[in-house]
């Protein structure tokens, strides 16, 4: 069976190596455009900005770019920034709060969306989720409300601003509960490996499958499957991040998992309408952003043997061998 549908708007993508290799993963993966997040390397100043939208251009390649609100405990040149085109703001939640409402004061008046990073590095020292499968395999845990408690007080400063307020990689169902009745101006993303896994999937030390947020328990994944079909979630994200250090003990080995190249594809290969997978990762970006996704795909539901060593990104171990989707 074959369907057209629009590209996707990839709201989560790590600044984790070069453009020109995202670009071309994002094409092999049916991604139009994507939001550049700056969590692997800085991005604060005009310098910064504008290499990767330089390089993005460059590319060919429709890049939005997220500039961190706080750098080194100091507040950006948002409004410059902006400016200069920044797309939006990125800021980790547990920043000095009087400088986080500086930011939303900020974003409000120039009408940027905020990205908020919800976890509390003090409680996240772990390298997975805190469940009997970390225990049983001698690893430390991330609990729950390592990100819950930092939803709930990001959400009651946010209530005070109109700024568009993007949750990123939500992963708890205490989280979902929390965010379940926001205003019209909140949103969640979830990214698309908690949707697929669960911690349960972690066991024998796999570390493709380490990542941050970490996988969660089988009950918080089917929340957040459950979520997306009500509605409550808005977006689907990748969190690609370019991690090659794999082969080590998985305490050591590096956070994240490479799939930008097939994030369209792992989509609509979801238990979810596709009705419901395109508002996720086309509709909803789009009209965050303003934009429209004027290009449109055919793919075709069949198993589909993945083969990594073809991906653009630089970072080819995967953890998604089957894929039911491949596009045409």
């Amino acid at each position: 069976m074959k369907i057209k549908i629009p590209k996707s708007f990839d709201l989560n993508v790590k600044n984790s190596e070069s453009i020109s290799k995202l670009a071309q993963a994002a094409q092999n993966g049916g991604v139009y455009a994507a939001l550049m997040i700056p969590a692997n390397k800085p991005i604060f100043d005009k310098l910064h900005l504008s290499y990767n939208l330089k390089r993005a251009n460059e590319a060919d390649f429709n890049l939005f770019v997220a500039v961190e609100g706080i750098h080194e405990n100091t507040l950006s040149d948002i409004s410059i920034l902006k400016q200069k085109g920044a797309s939006a703001i990125y800021i980790d939640s547990d920043e000095d709060m009087n400088l986080i409402k500086r930011v939303f004061e900020y974003a409000e008046f120039l009408n940027i969306p905020v990205f908020i990073n919800a976890n509390n590095k003090a409680l996240s020292t772990g390298v997975m989720n805190d469940s009997p499968i970390a225990y049983s395999h001698g690893l430390c845990g991330i609990p729950n409300y390592a990100e819950s408690i930092e939803v709930a007080k990001i959400l009651e400063l946010a209530k005070n601003f109109n700024a568009k307020t993007v949750f990123l990689n939500i992963t708890t169902k205490e989280s979902i509960q929390i965010l379940k009745n926001r205003a019209s101006n909140i949103y969640i993303d979830v990214c698309i490996d908690n949707l697929y896994f669960c911690d349960e999937d972690i066991k024998g030390f796999n570390t493709l499958l380490k990542t941050f947020p970490p996988l969660r328990s089988k009950e918080d994944k089917n929340a957040l499957l459950k979520a997306c079909e009500e509605g409550i979630i808005d977006f689907i994200s990748s969190n690609h991040i370019a991690a090659k250090e794999k082969d080590l003990p998985f305490e050591e080995a590096e956070n994240g998992i490479s799939k930008l190249d097939i994030f369209t594809q792992l989509a609509y290969s979801l238990p979810l309408p596709n009705k419901t997978i395109t508002k996720l990762v086309s509709t909803n970006p789009a009209e965050l952003f303003g934009i429209e996704i004027k290009e449109f795909i055919e793919i075709e539901f069949k198993e589909n043997e993945i083969d990594s060593s073809s991906f653009a990104s630089s970072a080819k171990k995967t953890p998604y061998k089957k894929l039911k989707v491949k596009i045409i």
